[in-house]
């Protein structure tokens, strides 16, 4: 299976490099100055210092050296990027998903998902296989708080989500054509939900849609699934439609 990274830590990486390549100079002062602190450091424990402790307080010297300068630099980019803190939510947003997603599979609600599909007109989040709901096309977001203007807005990017899913669905999921067989998936419905992380989740009540988007907390995903209904999906179906969308990802993947 080929390697891929979901859109909002591809992003973050990708702005990461630019600021790092930007800032080269400063980066290497901070580098070097920390260097020599740890030369130093190092040269007072092993010259004051014998026995087994001597080692451990080298191994955390060079440890914490090593974390703090990581998390500096980190620290500085953040600062310096508005945009990288909105991915860097972002991520964490769809990485909590995936969690949730993951209790839900074990919990036998769903067949399973495929994460960051990429197409022309945007990504898509997840992609989930219900037991008997069909497909679930999920945006996830981090959110602090939430206005009016920015749940209209979610919830306008959740109808394209849906629309983009329903196309992916009727291109990757259909009959394939020459084929002696019939495609085991045929185009499912699909159901739009935006999944709220942050301080955020704890002000969305229970059942909220607008617009026809499920909007529903981060900690409630699980409980959600569970309660949803509709079109059954079969065994064989749902691992036939997980090859076709990873394989379909992949290829945009390696496309990228």
């Amino acid at each position: 299976m080929a390697k891929f990274e979901p859109y909002s830590r591809r992003v973050l990486r990708r702005r990461r490099a630019a600021w790092l390549r930007r800032n080269a100079v400063v980066v290497t002062v901070v580098v070097l100055g920390l260097c020599i602190i740890l030369g130093f450091l190092t040269f007072v424990v092993v010259a004051t210092m014998t026995g087994a402790l001597r080692w451990y307080l080298l191994g955390a010297v060079h440890a914490g050296l090593t974390a703090t300068g990581l998390h500096l630099v980190h620290s500085a980019f953040l600062a310096n990027d508005r945009e990288a803190l909105w991915h860097l939510r972002g991520a964490w947003g769809e990485d909590n998903t995936r969690s949730e997603l993951q209790r839900a599979k074990r919990r036998r609600l769903i067949w399973g998902w495929v994460d960051s599909i990429s197409l022309q007109a945007g990504d898509l989040d997840h992609v989930v296989i219900t037991r008997r709901a069909g497909l679930v096309a999920v945006d996830s977001k981090w959110r602090n708080e939430v206005t009016a203007a920015d749940t209209t807005d979610m919830a306008r990017a959740a109808r394209k989500a849906k629309a983009r899913a329903e196309g992916l669905a009727r291109t990757v999921l259909r009959s394939e054509r020459g084929a002696r067989h019939r495609a085991k998936v045929q185009p499912l419905t699909v159901t739009p939900a935006v999944v709220v992380w942050g301080a955020a989740q704890h002000t969305v009540p229970d059942g909220a849609v607008l617009e026809g988007v499920s909007f529903v907390a981060g900690w409630k995903l699980v409980s959600w699934l569970r309660e949803l209904d509709g079109e059954t999906v079969p065994k064989d179906a749902a691992q036939d439609a997980l090859q076709r969308l990873e394989r379909y990802r992949e290829g945009a993947w390696q496309d990228a």
